[in-house]
């Protein structure tokens, strides 16, 4: 079972005055501006900012979203009605602090991302799978328990249960097996493949920086650790005292978004706005004969992989003035004549945890489809408008 921090001292906040932080910040984006292979590792408090709770911050916790889960759970007492809290996670917004990162590594100046979060924020902000080793799941994934293969869903994919299993299955029709979510809870072991992408860059990592972790939970704790016990630059960003402090070659006591904007500013790279971010693929497949088609709409991973990507709560298909059909769930399929030459327009419905608006698409008929169509949507929740584009880094609306 986990628990909140049961030593007082580590359990204090501290915050560094001004110019002993600037210095520390200062000494930081030199390192990383010398860095060959720059590591960063994040736990719950890069996501505080949202509105999303950490676990073990303390009763006098200065954070907006109160004391942590556990330490509320050890203190047999209940989160206050003034806490500043997100009760969807789906609703939350990447932090300033996640956005920084995505820049990094959009440059090539972070190498890997290796985070203990599970609330999909990371994903959700931009950064490449590539370069994310997510330890402990990702509450919007879920994966084949007989091939493997991956499922992001733009819902919770975990439905609480001890066995993972979902009730969905996998859509290879050769395969069919029973999807599990991807949730690491205490006790179970974590995925190989992301340990062994987190402890492959951790061997090479000549600065590795720590945000808004308590270093409590092991074997997510090595993984700095090692970085450490190699003789590399270990730079911890906490408003607690870890159990690395010693180890460490730096330690700077400040909100990771203060932390990273700082930062940001010293390397001069300016930290990108979060938009939502969509890929749409449609296919179309003739009948034989050629009197029919079978159209399928899908949603994929925006960030060039081929995972499916649940993301439309249903679609309605209309032909001139007349409604075809409205799906409600997936597969997105529907079935037109060949010799329609109504205009033909469909009507995209996203889950709307952002207030996402419909997307419609509109075709001349429905043989002025291409036979196969793959484009992005970019999402502005600000201003309310979508913009499609054919190319995965056109972020700017």
């Amino acid at each position: 079972m986990a628990h909140g921090l049961s030593d007082a001292e580590m359990k204090k906040e501290y915050f560094d005055a001004q110019d002993k932080l600037d210095d520390k910040l200062d000494k930081l984006a030199e390192w990383i501006k010398k860095s060959k292979h720059f590591i960063i590792f994040t736990g719950a408090g890069v996501s505080t900012s949202t509105g999303i709770p950490d676990f073990r911050s303390a009763m006098d916790t200065v954070l907006p979203t109160g004391p942590g889960a556990w330490e509320l759970r050890d203190n047999k007492t209940e989160r206050s009605k003034k806490a500043v809290v997100i009760h969807d996670m789906h609703k939350a917004i990447p932090s300033l602090t996640h956005m920084a990162l995505v820049e990094l590594q959009r440059r090539g100046i972070l190498k890997c991302l290796v985070s203990q979060n599970c609330d999909g924020l990371h994903l959700r902000s931009g950064m490449n799978p590539a370069c994310l080793a997510e330890l402990h799941g990702n509450m919007n994934l879920e994966k084949c328990s007989n091939c493997g293969a991956k499922y992001l869903r733009d819902y919770d994919a975990a439905i609480g249960l001890l066995n993972h299993l979902t009730g969905r299955k996998c859509d290879k029709p050769e395969c069919r097996g029973p999807l599990k979510d991807s949730i690491i809870n205490f006790g179970e072991n974590l995925p190989a493949e992301e340990l062994d992408k987190a402890f492959t860059h951790a061997q090479n990592a000549d600065l590795c920086l720590v945000l808004g972790s308590s270093l409590t939970v092991t074997p997510a704790a090595d993984i700095p650790r090692k970085v450490a016990e190699r003789s590399k630059k270990l730079v911890i960003g906490n408003l607690q005292r870890t159990p690395l402090y010693s180890m460490a070659t730096l330690n700077i006591h400040a909100f990771s978004d203060t932390i990273m904007q700082g930062l940001m500013e010293r390397l001069d790279i300016p930290i990108p706005p979060w938009i939502v971010r969509r890929r749409v693929r449609v296919t179309q497949e003739k009948s034989s004969n050629g009197s029919s088609c079978e159209i399928l709409i899908e949603g994929r991973d925006p960030d060039n992989t081929d995972i499916p990507f649940s993301l439309f709560k249903s679609i309605q298909v209309n032909s001139g003035e007349k409604a075809i059909e409205k799906i409600n769930k997936e597969p997105f399929i529907f079935g037109i004549t060949s010799n329609n030459s109504e205009p033909l327009n469909i009507h995209l419905e996203f889950f709307g945890h952002y207030n996402e608006i419909p997307f419609d698409l509109n075709y001349t008929n429905v043989n002025s489809m291409p036979q196969k169509e793959e484009f992005y949507l970019f999402y502005n929740p600000m201003i309310g408008q979508w913009r499609k584009t054919t190319k995965s880094d056109d972020f700017p609306l």
